[in-house]
Protein backbone atom coordinates (compact mmCIF):
# COMPACT_ATOMS: atom_id res chain seq x y z
CA UNK A 1 0.00 0.00 0.00
CA UNK A 2 1.68 3.32 -0.81
CA UNK A 3 0.70 6.06 1.55
CA UNK A 4 0.75 10.15 0.16
CA UNK A 5 2.23 12.32 2.23
CA UNK A 6 -0.94 13.91 3.65
CA UNK A 7 -1.67 10.99 5.14
CA UNK A 8 0.31 10.64 8.37
CA UNK A 9 -1.78 9.20 10.43
CA UNK A 10 0.28 5.97 10.15
CA UNK A 11 3.29 7.56 11.00
CA UNK A 12 4.61 6.99 7.28
CA UNK A 13 5.63 8.65 3.65
CA UNK A 14 5.77 7.36 0.82
CA UNK A 15 9.18 8.61 -1.15
CA UNK A 16 8.83 6.73 -4.21
CA UNK A 17 10.05 3.21 -3.30
CA UNK A 18 11.19 4.28 0.25
CA UNK A 19 8.89 4.84 3.42
CA UNK A 20 10.16 7.12 5.64
CA UNK A 21 9.01 5.75 9.35
CA UNK A 22 8.53 7.70 12.71
CA UNK A 23 9.87 6.07 15.41
CA UNK A 24 8.16 5.63 18.94
CA UNK A 25 9.99 7.83 21.75
CA UNK A 26 10.45 4.12 23.29
CA UNK A 27 12.30 3.15 20.47
CA UNK A 28 14.34 6.43 20.12
CA UNK A 29 15.47 5.19 24.18
CA UNK A 30 16.47 1.88 22.90
CA UNK A 31 18.74 3.02 20.08
CA UNK A 32 20.23 5.71 22.16
CA UNK A 33 21.48 3.35 24.68
CA UNK A 34 22.72 0.65 21.74
CA UNK A 35 24.95 3.25 21.23
CA UNK A 36 28.00 4.93 22.52
CA UNK A 37 29.09 7.94 19.94
CA UNK A 38 26.79 10.79 19.07
CA UNK A 39 26.86 14.23 17.79
CA UNK A 40 26.38 17.48 20.69
CA UNK A 41 24.68 20.16 18.93
CA UNK A 42 24.91 23.92 20.16
CA UNK A 43 24.82 27.50 19.62
CA UNK A 44 27.96 29.41 20.62
CA UNK A 45 28.90 33.47 19.25
CA UNK A 46 25.61 32.76 16.53
CA UNK A 47 26.64 30.12 15.00
CA UNK A 48 25.91 26.08 14.95
CA UNK A 49 28.37 24.03 16.23
CA UNK A 50 28.28 20.13 16.41
CA UNK A 51 30.88 17.97 17.82
CA UNK A 52 31.12 14.14 18.23
CA UNK A 53 30.95 12.89 21.93
CA UNK A 54 30.86 9.64 23.84
CA UNK A 55 28.50 9.44 25.97
CA UNK A 56 25.87 6.97 28.01
CA UNK A 57 22.47 6.88 28.72
CA UNK A 58 20.93 7.49 32.78
CA UNK A 59 17.39 7.99 33.41
CA UNK A 60 16.23 9.63 30.17
CA UNK A 61 19.21 11.97 30.14
CA UNK A 62 22.34 11.91 28.14
CA UNK A 63 25.63 12.71 29.90
CA UNK A 64 29.33 13.14 28.19
CA UNK A 65 32.56 13.68 29.73
CA UNK A 66 34.52 16.69 28.29
CA UNK A 67 37.25 19.31 29.22
CA UNK A 68 36.25 22.14 31.79
CA UNK A 69 38.09 24.81 29.31
CA UNK A 70 37.02 23.21 26.03
CA UNK A 71 34.46 24.65 23.48
CA UNK A 72 31.66 22.25 25.16
CA UNK A 73 32.80 22.90 29.11
CA UNK A 74 32.72 26.83 28.30
CA UNK A 75 29.72 27.15 26.61
CA UNK A 76 27.34 24.91 28.83
CA UNK A 77 26.27 26.95 31.89
CA UNK A 78 22.84 26.15 30.92
CA UNK A 79 22.44 25.33 27.01
CA UNK A 80 19.86 24.83 24.76
CA UNK A 81 20.97 22.20 22.91
CA UNK A 82 20.82 18.86 20.70
CA UNK A 83 22.11 15.31 20.62
CA UNK A 84 21.68 13.25 17.46
CA UNK A 85 23.01 9.56 16.90
CA UNK A 86 21.90 7.31 13.14
CA UNK A 87 22.61 4.25 11.55
CA UNK A 88 22.62 3.04 8.04
CA UNK A 89 22.67 0.15 6.03
CA UNK A 90 23.79 1.17 2.59
CA UNK A 91 23.35 -2.73 1.66
CA UNK A 92 19.33 -2.14 2.08
CA UNK A 93 18.87 1.56 1.56
CA UNK A 94 17.73 2.37 4.62
CA UNK A 95 18.89 4.13 8.06
CA UNK A 96 17.51 5.77 10.72
CA UNK A 97 18.51 9.22 13.10
CA UNK A 98 17.32 10.06 16.98
CA UNK A 99 17.42 13.66 17.57
CA UNK A 100 17.47 14.92 21.77
CA UNK A 101 16.90 18.28 22.16
CA UNK A 102 16.27 20.16 25.95
CA UNK A 103 18.62 21.86 28.02
CA UNK A 104 22.13 21.12 29.25
CA UNK A 105 24.36 21.89 32.07
CA UNK A 106 26.85 21.00 34.10
CA UNK A 107 26.59 17.83 36.43
CA UNK A 108 27.43 19.26 39.89
CA UNK A 109 25.19 17.17 42.02
CA UNK A 110 28.15 14.41 44.19
CA UNK A 111 25.52 11.27 44.00
CA UNK A 112 24.85 11.83 40.57
CA UNK A 113 28.45 12.07 40.19
CA UNK A 114 29.26 8.81 41.91
CA UNK A 115 26.80 7.25 39.78
CA UNK A 116 27.75 8.57 36.63
CA UNK A 117 31.89 7.40 37.55
CA UNK A 118 30.27 4.38 38.24
CA UNK A 119 29.04 2.75 35.18
CA UNK A 120 30.86 1.61 31.64
CA UNK A 121 31.50 4.38 29.61
CA UNK A 122 33.10 4.31 26.38
CA UNK A 123 36.65 7.00 27.21
CA UNK A 124 36.39 10.09 25.94
CA UNK A 125 38.08 9.95 22.20
CA UNK A 126 39.08 13.35 22.86
CA UNK A 127 42.44 12.74 24.74
CA UNK A 128 43.37 14.85 27.42
CA UNK A 129 41.24 15.29 31.20
CA UNK A 130 37.74 15.11 31.03
CA UNK A 131 36.19 15.60 34.12
CA UNK A 132 33.70 17.65 33.74
CA UNK A 133 30.22 15.37 33.51
CA UNK A 134 27.08 17.32 30.69
CA UNK A 135 23.61 15.83 30.98
CA UNK A 136 21.14 16.89 28.06
CA UNK A 137 17.44 16.40 29.52
CA UNK A 138 15.31 14.90 26.81
CA UNK A 139 12.79 16.92 26.49
CA UNK A 140 12.10 16.25 23.22
CA UNK A 141 12.92 13.24 21.55
CA UNK A 142 12.06 12.15 18.05
CA UNK A 143 13.25 9.79 15.40
CA UNK A 144 12.93 8.32 11.74
CA UNK A 145 13.70 5.20 9.93
CA UNK A 146 13.71 5.22 6.41
CA UNK A 147 13.64 2.03 4.54
CA UNK A 148 12.31 0.64 1.37
CA UNK A 149 8.97 0.11 1.36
Amino acid sequence: MSLSPHNMDEGRVDGGMHVTEELTTERCWELLRSSSTGRFGFLEQGRIVILPVNYLVDQQSIYFRTAETGPIGGAVPSLEASFQIDGSRPDRSEGWSVLVSGPSSRVKDKDLLTRLWGKAMAEPWGGGERNLFVRIQGYRVTGRHVHLG
